[in-house]
């Protein structure tokens, strides 16, 4: 018997199980962060935290970097508040949102899902530079 699974043999039993099951909606992100955990748990040195603050840094705080380095200097107080706040706020996200019922939701989910290859993996480990450049283009033809 697997941990967290209750089973049993009494019909009414297995349907309150049913009902009481939490309904998750599950986005990409949901999705790299489990692709994150199974990849950390055959390779080691990846979790779906690690994906996910990566893609956050390189999606969103980078080009926002980008941008307040024009009207910021350097290593102001306002310049490290808010890598700080950056930091605090997928951190906190991260851990409010995957607790252990969520990911146990998640590895259930996406249980059945294809496998992926090492070289898609890499791709989806990549996807953030190619966006990340994407958005500083598009950032100096708008002129920001």
């Amino acid at each position: 018997m697997k941990k967290g699974i209750k089973k049993t043999d009494n019909y009414f039993e297995q349907v309150k199980q049913r009902a009481n099951r939490t309904n998750y909606r599950y986005y990409f992100f949901d999705y790299l962060y489990f692709k994150g955990e199974v990849w950390g748990k055959k390779r080691g040195r990846m979790s779906g935290f690690i994906l996910l603050c990566w893609y956050w840094w390189w999606i969103v705080v980078y080009p926002g970097n980008f941008i307040l380095i024009d009207s910021v200097p350097q290593w102001s107080s306002l310049h490290l508040g808010y890598l700080g706040a950056m930091f605090l706020l997928i951190c906190v996200f991260l851990l409010a949102r995957y607790r252990k019922a969520r990911v146990q939701a998640l590895l259930n989910h996406y249980r059945r899902s294809k496998h992926v290859s090492t070289v898609q993996v890499y791709f989806l480990y990549l996807l953030p530079f190619v966006l990340f450049f994407l958005e500083t283009w598009l950032f100096d033809e708008w002129g920001w």
